[in-house]
C-alpha cells in the first residue's frame, strides 16, 4: 500500500492483522515507523462499500489476467535483453 500526503509519500507493509476490543488492527510498517491502523465496525463497512463499486469490482476482476500477462511481457522483455 502507499500512502500520500503533503509530508510524503510513504509505503505501508502490512505485516499482520488482529483483534483488539471493538477494532481490527492492521499492524506495519510506514517507511521507518512502526504503525498501526485501527478499524472500527463502521470504518470495515465503509471499505466494504467501496470495494463493492463497479469500477474497482472490475479492476479485481482483470487483476488476475493482468498478473499472469505481466509475468509473460517481463519474462519476454528479459529474453529479449
Amino acid at each position: 500500500m502507499k500512502v500520500s500526503s503533503p509530508a510524503g509519500d510513504f509505503d505501508f507493509l502490512v505485516r499482520d492483522s488482529s483483534v483488539e476490543g471493538d477494532y481490527v488492527v492492521l499492524k506495519g510498517q510506514m517507511g521507518v515507523w512502526d504503525s498501526k491502523i485501527y478499524m472500527s465496525a463502521s470504518d470495515i463497512w465503509l471499505f466494504t462499500s467501496m470495494f463493492l463499486r463497479p469500477s474497482v469490482l472490475l479492476f479485481l476482476i482483470k487483476l488476475p489476467f493482468k498478473l499472469l500477462l505481466g509475468r509473460d511481457v517481463k519474462k519476454k522483455q528479459e529474453k529479449d535483453k
